[in-house]
């Protein structure tokens, strides 16, 4: 008897449609033995394995999660149950980015049924890392950061939207780096419209390469972290 691939395949990305078309806990019950095979084992395998890859490129050891299929239906109108994706993310394995309130550097994926979904960055930062972000900005150090959004933007990546309307209050208005100064955290993001490199053996490799353009930037959060 030959052992199932312990890489996401066709068979995952037709679960993903399946489940999509039939998104209810009965059938979800029904088709688990699928689901454990085709979803969750590659899964917990390309984590491992890209945790390893990322930590080869970052220097860091890297710690990951792999996100519930489960939805959170709390605060949602649309009520079905089950995620039609994988979402993981990974971030440095050290006491400074662990913790209940910490929000690391991270990099992001979410492999879809017909696209992949990759970034970096901070969704939201830490009140101390935020203080030590506007402080930056304000001191006029923050070429950096708006040279290495620059480039991903020029390179197809899409910069998170900023949270305020306006800089917070006591912010000067007329500072070179206002525009930054309405983020509560930074992240890029870009759209593989082809769900291969998430596929076979070669998926952590190729995965790792199409989040190495985020390196640099990348590496700039993790220097803000450690000057807080």
């Amino acid at each position: 008897m030959s052992s199932l691939p312990a890489t996401f395949s066709q068979d995952s990305i037709d679960f993903f449609k399946q489940l999509a078309a039939n998104n209810s806990k009965d059938w979800f019950d029904a088709n688990r033995k699928a689901y454990q095979d085709h979803i969750k084992a590659p899964a917990d395998t390309l984590k491992s394995e890209l945790a390893t890859s990322l930590s080869k490129i970052t220097g860091h050891s890297m710690t990951c999660k792999l996100f519930r299929i489960n939805r959170d239906l709390r605060f949602s109108k649309d009520k079905t149950p089950y995620n039609t994706h994988v979402r993981m993310a990974f971030w440095p394995d050290s006491d400074a980015f662990q913790g209940r309130q910490a929000q690391p550097p991270s990099f992001f994926l979410s492999i879809e049924a017909d696209h992949i979904r990759l970034g970096a960055g901070c969704m939201a930062f830490s009140k101390p890392v935020l203080g030590t972000y506007l402080h930056l900005l304000e001191t006029g150090s923050g070429d950096e950061i708006k040279k290495l959004l620059g480039q991903l933007t020029t390179n197809g990546f899409e910069q998170s939207d900023p949270d305020l309307a306006k800089p917070p209050r006591g912010f000067p208005k007329d500072n070179a780096f206002a525009d930054l100064a309405r983020h509560k955290g930074l992240a890029v993001w870009t759209t593989l419209a082809d769900v291969a490199p998430a596929l076979g053996e070669k998926a952590p490799v190729v995965l790792t390469n199409a989040l190495a353009p985020t390196l640099p930037f990348w590496n700039s959060l993790v220097k803000l972290h450690e000057k807080t």
